[in-house]
């Protein structure tokens, strides 16, 4: 019955050690050669999500920058990809220019340090921003996501406010990272991740209803809510165990795999 099986990544398919047990990756090897597609829906950058593919191959498609970027891996080859406007990306980075922004490319992300930044050590991922206009005229074009960086709650609430007042045309998704960081998710307005979903499916010929989607965050909640099976691991937020159709065991207990046995 189903065709194609969408995991978010992080609190979701990888523990809190940032690792696919093997046995998960054992399963899914057994449904991918029953013909299963295997996709990675996830807030990451493109290249970070394959640096997990290389010793065992194991994904069909990734959904990257919470749908703006979405990549045939077998395939080698970019399906969609729709950039931050410039014009967007001078504003966010006008009223955020106190906070840390990262700048999310289909490879690294980009930190620029604000005014008020977080003391925080920058991870091999991450490219830092020395000269934000030499950065800019070179990637304006090349920004799917942006990330805003706040160390207390109610900062990040504030921006949020700001950049909805604003009327951007941006989607503006909360987020509460696993170092307690509070953080705003920024992708252009008709960007999520069931929008990656519905372009691989169209691409497959495969009805909706046959998607399998696990995910714990709010990024994940229209992925969860639109198709066949909707699953919520027990450590994602209220708002999405409310439209999951299945609730499965958490990310450190192998919450995916078990969704597999099961329905797979």
């Amino acid at each position: 019955m189903y065709k194609m099986l969408v995991t978010d990544f992080d609190g979701t398919l990888l523990d809190s050690d940032e690792a696919i047990p093997l046995s998960t990756m054992l399963e899914i090897d057994r449904i991918r050669k029953d013909g299963v597609l295997l996709t990675i829906a996830t807030g990451r950058v493109m290249k970070s999500v394959l640096e997990y593919n290389k010793d065992f191959p194991f994904i069909d498609y990734i959904i990257a920058c919470n749908g703006a970027y979405v990549y045939d891996v077998k395939r080698d080859k970019v399906i969609f990809k729709k950039n931050i406007m410039a014009s967007i990306i001078k504003k966010v980075k006008k009223v955020s220019s106190e906070y840390d922004l990262c700048f999310c490319t289909d490879e690294y992300w980009y930190l620029l340090k604000g005014s008020n930044a977080i003391n925080r050590k920058l991870e091999d991922r991450e490219r830092l921003i020395t000269d934000f206009d030499t950065f800019y005229e070179e990637h304006k074009s090349n920004i799917y996501k942006i990330e805003v960086l706040c160390d207390k709650k109610k900062d990040r609430d504030n921006i949020y406010s700001i950049l909805e007042e604003l009327d951007l045309k941006i989607l503006l998704n909360k987020i509460l990272y696993t170092n307690k960081q509070y953080g705003i998710e920024i992708v252009m307005n008709d960007i999520t991740k069931c929008s990656g979903v519905e372009k691989i499916c169209k691409l497959n010929k495969l009805d909706i209803e046959s998607v399998i989607a696990i995910g714990d965050d709010l990024s994940d909640l229209s992925m969860i809510k639109n198709v066949g099976m909707g699953v919520a691991v027990s450590n994602a937020e209220s708002s999405v165990k409310k439209v999951a159709k299945m609730k499965t065991s958490s990310n450190d207990t192998k919450g995916v795999e078990k969704v597999i046995k099961k329905l797979l």
